[in-house]
């Protein structure tokens, strides 16, 4: 008697534990944390003025002020 055919959600699921198995490692863990720590270090350490305006509570391109007027420009 075969053994009943794998189904594709079958081995997805196969391949999930594994992943899942292999970040439950202690170094994996810890690799993580620097990570985290490491992309917070960076987000402080960025300009504050990132050329975008929040005032509306959308994030929006902040208008630059030139002396050109077309059609892209607010005041066209």
């Amino acid at each position: 008697m075969s053994e009943p055919e794998r189904t594709y959600q079958d081995m997805v699921n196969a391949q999930m534990r594994r992943e899942i198995k292999e970040a439950d490692q202690e170094w994996i863990r810890k690799q993580k944390l620097l990570d985290l720590l490491w992309q917070a270090k960076l987000d402080a350490e960025a300009p504050l003025d990132d050329e975008w305006d929040y005032s509306t509570g959308y994030k929006e391109r902040r208008h630059k002020v030139t002396c050109h007027r077309g059609r892209g420009d607010s005041d066209f």
